[in-house]
């Protein structure tokens, strides 16, 4: 039985105003709301959700963007911050096979949790490698007990506040000062594994080259905590969370959008005015909008081109070509995570992000959720989501004609999947739908048309990535992919917790203790989920049992 928590309130509560009903911003208009903060919540889209939004045409209904969910122990411990259950919000199926990836030889390699069949999968490609493998799993036990509890969930003021004497040993033991290929290379000669194994920070929107050794710990958060599916698919996340709010009271505000974050003559944020000229004050402003496109569009004077240069300087991920097939009869054998590698992986990770060209033989990945849950294509068709990285659209580059290069990447993706033994769909797809770079950039608004925001190496992590209180703007706050800690659901649930915790201190808002004990609890639980089980080994499928506290 689900409860309103709604609370009466006082005439001097603090508010505060939350722009964007993406994760970030709905986890901490949640949070901020259970605290006893009166939150109203502005959106420029038509409903929740951000770059985790749905997609729904003819019949078909696809995730926007994510449609992987990793470490659900998080997302446990963000519902219980504020007194739910996950069970009760979400339900969670565990992904087995995790996915198969094809290569361009026609050797194709599928990732288990279950330890016996991942190790008959290695030996296959690589004799010996089971036992390195293993070895792989423990050294990334290793990196994500130390990055969880010394980095991930911690926030960093600055450069002094990371660097401290018991932190820089732990710097040099993640690998953050390495670099993923060569230390995925220390264990494995063959490079299908290497690639196998590596290719993860597709989810950050970096190459495996340029990405820190410490990002290891993908893989083996795959292993141990599994790939999750929410039923409904990840959009399932924000509305659980949207639900939430609104039973705890937050003011919900869909297709009304921010003009300019507003500002006091001492320069502190005191509220927005929207797009419609209507101004909103409040005590405290959270931002989890695009930080790059806030930065050059909600900012004003000084501050905004002060931060638009800091900005410009940075390095961002790639974005990607989507393709939303709506298909005649189920392509058989797809699972529900399938990868596709062109032809040479180090060349194409070049042109996407050092050349900011379009591969000539794309990789891609293609997401079939039906394999897994149900209501996502009329009965008798197959919804098949595609995601082809592609570079940015960064100013100064050589401008890339989506309609000529769209049609041209599609012609690719269906030719593969013929040649890899799916069929030929161009005469089963019945309806469709493209996303490129250009659409990311002006109708979802993500500067350059980057799909996971500012890119996560070394220089852009821990201090040297955009902290949640603004350092120009008191009462400014920011949450969301390209804040601490970083980029995907789970860390960006995280982000949000950062700026709440900012957002009540600046404000003098009391917090129970049992309500911070649960708020901090994410450290253990993360440590002791994996310390249950050996390497390798995971839960069978079925509901998540990640517990909610220590």
């Amino acid at each position: 039985m689900r409860r309103s928590a709604q609370v009466a309130r006082g005439p001097h509560q603090k508010r505060a105003i939350i722009i964007g009903a993406g994760v970030g911003g709905l986890t901490a208009a949640m949070r901020l709301q259970h605290a006893g903060v009166q939150v109203t919540l502005y959106e420029k889209q038509q409903g929740p959700g951000g770059r985790c939004g749905r997609v729904e045409f003819d019949g078909f209904r696809f995730d926007l963007g994510p449609t992987i969910l990793l470490m659900p122990f998080v997302l446990e411990q963000t519902f219980a911050s504020v007194g739910r259950k996950l069970s009760d919000e979400l339900k969670l199926t565990r992904c087995d096979p995790h996915y198969r990836v094809h290569y361009r030889d026609g050797s194709r390699f599928t990732l288990h949790s279950e330890p016996n069949a991942m190790a008959a999968e290695l030996e296959r490609l690589e004799p010996g490698s089971a036992q390195r493998y293993r070895d792989f799993l423990e050294h990334g036990r290793k990196q994500n007990d130390i990055a969880f509890e010394r980095f991930i969930t911690r926030h960093f003021e600055g450069l002094f506040d990371f660097v401290t004497p018991s932190n820089v040993p732990r710097i040099v033991q993640v690998g953050a000062l390495q670099r993923l290929w060569s230390h995925v290379s220390k264990f494995f000669k063959d490079d299908r594994l290497k690639q196998a194994l590596s290719f993860q920070t597709m989810y950050l929107g970096i190459s495996p080259w340029e990405a820190p050794a410490v990002f290891s710990l993908l893989p083996f958060t795959e292993a141990n905590h599994g790939i999750w599916f929410p039923e409904g698919g990840l959009h399932a996340v924000p509305l659980a969370l949207e639900r939430v709010c609104r039973e705890e009271g937050v003011s919900l505000n869909y297709s009304r959008g921010v003009r300019r974050v507003l500002t006091d003559s001492s320069g502190r944020a005191i509220g927005v005015e929207l797009e419609d000229g209507t101004k909103d004050l409040a005590d405290a402003v959270v931002c989890n909008a695009d930080y790059a496109w806030a930065v050059d569009t909600l900012l004003t004077g000084a501050v905004r081109e002060k931060r638009k240069q800091s900005v410009e300087k940075r390095k961002f991920t790639s974005s990607g070509l989507m393709l939303y097939l709506g298909v005649k009869g189920r392509v058989e054998p797809l699972l529900h995570h399938n990868v596709f590698f062109g032809r040479d992986f180090r060349t194409s990770f070049d042109d996407i992000f050092e050349k900011l060209r379009v591969p000539s033989d794309v990789s891609f990945y293609v997401n079939a959720p039906s394999r897994t849950g149900n209501g996502f294509a009329p009965e008798g068709h197959d919804a098949l989501y595609v995601l082809v990285p592609v570079p940015h659209t960064a100013e100064g580059a050589q401008k890339i004609d989506w309609k000529i290069e769209g049609p041209r990447v599609r012609e690719q993706v269906l030719t593969r999947l013929a040649a890899e033994g799916y069929g030929d769909l161009r005469e089963r797809i019945v309806s469709e739908r493209m996303i490129t770079p250009d659409d990311w950039r002006t109708e979802h608004f993500l500067a350059r048309g980057s799909n996971f925001g500012l890119a996560q190496n070394f220089w852009q992590i821990g201090p040297f990535r955009p902290r949640v209180n603004d350092p120009d703007v008191e009462g400014l706050f920011w949450c969301g992919a390209s804040i601490q800690p970083g980029t995907g659901v789970p860390t960006v649930m995280l982000s949000a917790k950062f700026a709440v915790d900012a957002v009540l201190k600046q404000l003098n808002v009391p917090t129970s203790e049992a309500n911070e004990a649960v708020a901090q609890s994410v450290r253990i639980a993360a440590i002791e989920a994996v310390a249950s089980a050996p390497a390798g080994e995971g839960r069978g499928e079925g509901q998540s049992t990640a517990r909610a506290s220590p």
